[in-house]
């Protein structure tokens, strides 16, 4: 609980300070629907999809948001509240982030958790972009990279966006404390339609093979889509 009234609290300070404009405050809410719950190249749910809503406030460099989520067949919950710095320093475009992760059913110190993220991308080459993500867990006290290569085959104004990755992650004891190395590889394929300035469809498809830390955990590849809207204010 003082971890959520600390986070509305920053929230607050940072969109009371002094703004030459109103409009410099910007809302996002995007709805979302994954046919599977997939992170870190694993199924967090026994079955079923999740449905979820992302609710977002920013201004200048910095945002805030809540995301929420829920089972589609089984009974999960999951709240995120999450803050974000971002940068640029020439063509490198990056952000440090902290997320505050509760499990509502199971509101116990130990079904918590608060993750520090940070993530740096070269945007000077035209059809590729090069990024690393990388997080570190309070709960495992361990950490988890990505390396990843993404596109945007459509330039200029188009209403189509169609985005292609590969991305390749690294375990170094936040997905299993057993194994150190690498975790995952994985491909996809984003498509977006701009309905008009302020709102978007999107469309997800998604591939990732197992490594050698998942396989020895008995996981297996993991291929599934999501569906979402999104809209600014």
């Amino acid at each position: 609980m003082k971890t959520v009234v600390s986070f509305l609290s920053i929230i607050l300070v940072t969109f009371a300070m002094p703004s030459h404009s109103v409009e410099s405050i910007e809302v996002n809410i995007n709805p979302n629907w994954d046919s599977s719950y997939i992170t870190e190249g694993q199924d967090n749910l026994n079955s079923g999809g999740l449905f979820s809503v992302d609710l977002g406030l920013s201004k200048d460099d910095f945002s805030f948001g809540l995301w929420l989520a829920k089972g589609s067949t089984e009974s999960y919950k999951e709240i995120n509240f999450y803050a974000e710095y971002g940068f640029s320093i020439s063509d490198i475009e990056g952000y440090l982030g902290y997320t505050h992760i509760l499990m509502p059913e199971e509101a116990h110190e130990e079904d918590q958790d608060n993750e520090i993220g940070f993530g740096l991308a070269y945007t000077a080459m035209q059809w590729v972009q090069p990024a690393i993500d990388y997080v570190w867990s309070s709960e495992s006290n361990h950490s988890y990279a990505e390396l990843s290569l993404s596109s945007d085959l459509i330039e200029g104004e188009s209403q189509y966006q169609i985005s292609p990755y590969a991305l390749v992650s690294y375990d170094f004891g936040y997905v299993t404390e057993d194994y150190d190395g690498i975790n995952h590889k994985q491909l996809g394929l984003e498509f977006s339609l701009a309905l008009s300035e302020w709102h978007s469809l999107q469309l997800g498809l998604h591939h990732s093979r197992a490594g050698r830390n998942l396989k020895k955990d008995d996981k297996g590849n993991e291929s599934w889509m999501n569906v979402g809207f999104s809209s600014e204010f």
